[in-house]
């Protein structure tokens, strides 16, 4: 167990619940196909603590997530089927969105998957975290 100093005290009583230790990140940092700011958004999700069990439950979380929502090289078929046979899947992805104007839909990119052309729903697109006007901007989602 890491020791807060004086000053650390004062920031985690502060900011309560929005702060992460970095030690926690750089537990993941190569073991999954995704970037920092990705594993830290899901450390402070479920991390953001200094009492030592509510850490090591929300490490157990965010190990669970990454390792079901996260694809390695190798397993994007496993993926696609398992897509296939219960209908979705989540998945933690770069995804890119764009307007088909001739056919008046929605298509996403799934580099993790190497799926493009991918129809999706426009609520999906209108309900993301990024707005419209943003598209065809990269966005990180899962």
């Amino acid at each position: 167990m890491i020791q807060l100093d004086a000053l650390d005290q004062i920031a985690t009583k502060a900011f309560e619940g929005y702060l992460v230790r970095k030690d926690l990140v750089r537990q993941f940092k190569g073991q999954y196909p995704i970037p920092t700011y990705v594993a830290e958004f899901l450390l402070g999700r479920y991390c953001a603590s200094v009492d030592e069990n509510e850490i090591q439950e929300g490490l157990a979380i965010v190990q669970r997530q990454l390792a079901s929502r996260t694809v390695r090289a190798g397993e994007e078929e496993l993926f696609k089927a398992r897509a296939k046979e219960q209908g979705r899947v989540k998945l933690i992805d770069l995804v890119k969105a764009r307007l088909d104007a001739k056919n008046d839909c929605f298509l996403a990119e799934l580099p993790s998957l190497r799926l493009t052309d991918v129809r999706i729903a426009d609520e999906l697109v209108h309900n993301s975290p990024v707005s419209f006007r943003d598209i065809p901007a990269a966005i990180w989602n899962h």
